[in-house]
């Protein structure tokens, strides 16, 4: 998928040298634990008559969310550009770490020659608490950065899930792909009655939350809270389901968040895929098995198709 919609295009010019920068308009703590990088592209454009030479180019942010970085170079040839190749600019995890609410924050470049300031470009960056996902128009991998199979309520979810196996004379060994198909499906029923059992309510999401993005609860917050949206149940249930070996998958559609999981031990082959062709091929194939997670809010009380 092409992001660069996503991106801080900043140009500003200042005498004969530009800066033109493209960053991620929106960081979490995801992106530190994840090594996502932020400064996607740095250029300074020379379109002066006289090459610039000793060009020192720094950058700085306000909160200092990303460590000061300065880059020099030799020169910059006139009526030319200069792609700077190395971009790798640390986060400070502990301050994204704190963040609760939503915050405002700059990157300020600048480019000088000889103690001169020849350019400058800012750009606004906006930081997001760490359990705050920031929507299919930012990333939208990054989802599964939100779930979280060693949650400790996970494991007790597994325990419920485990003694259904063994209440339907199944084996209680959550042993992923081993048995085949009807093993999955087997887990992922038993799985099912696991998170019934929660007794959860429904919450409704943000409106365009799957493009604006939306606060996350985590599975230990839905079960003390009893409340959940469909992408709080959706994540749940693939931290569960990728704790059982299980590989898991999460489907958007127009204002509706749902999960699936793998009948067979594959997966796609990009993270992100646009195509809702790709995912009927593979249901109707039997390799993929999609599931509504909402329906748990209501008891869990849905007939669900069997593996035959």
């Amino acid at each position: 998928m092409d992001d660069s919609r996503n991106e801080i295009i900043a140009p500003q010019e200042v005498a004969a040298l530009r800066i033109e920068a493209a960053m991620t308009p929106r960081v979490n703590l995801a992106f530190h634990q994840n090594a996502v990088p932020v400064l996607r592209e740095l250029t300074l454009l020379n379109d002066g008559e006289t090459a610039l030479e000793a060009v020192e180019l720094t950058l700085t942010s306000e909160p200092a969310f990303l460590a000061a970085k300065s880059w020099r170079i030799d020169a910059v040839p006139a009526g030319q550009r200069f792609h700077l190749p190395r971009l790798d600019v640390a986060l400070d995890g502990a301050l994204l770490g704190r963040l609760t609410e939503a915050e405002s924050a700059t990157v300020a470049i600048q480019a000088i020659v000889g103690g001169e300031e020849l350019a400058a470009a800012t750009l606004p960056i906006e930081l997001l608490p760490r359990n705050q996902w920031g929507g299919l128009g930012h990333i939208p991998e990054m989802v599964a950065a939100f779930v979280q199979p060693t949650d400790p309520a996970v494991e007790r979810l597994l325990t419920s899930t485990a003694e259904n196996l063994r209440l339907h004379g199944k084996s209680g060994s959550l042993n992923g792909y081993d048995g085949g198909a009807k093993r999955v499906w087997e887990l992922a029923s038993a799985l099912w009655g696991a998170v019934a059992g929660l007794g959860l309510d429904y919450a409704l999401p943000p409106p365009s939350f799957e493009h604006a993005g939306q606060k996350v609860r985590g599975p230990s917050q839905i079960v003390e809270s009893g409340l959940a949206t469909c992408l709080d149940t959706t994540l749940l249930f693939c931290a569960a389901l990728e704790h059982c070996g299980l590989n898991p998958v999460v489907v958007f559609t127009c204002g509706h968040a749902f999960a699936g999981v793998w009948l067979v031990n594959e997966e796609f082959a990009t993270p992100v895929v646009d195509d809702p062709s790709t995912l009927r091929k593979r249901v109707m194939l039997k390799e993929l098995a999609l599931f509504e997670t909402t329906f748990v809010a209501a008891g869990g009380k849905v007939v669900a198709e069997s593996y035959t």
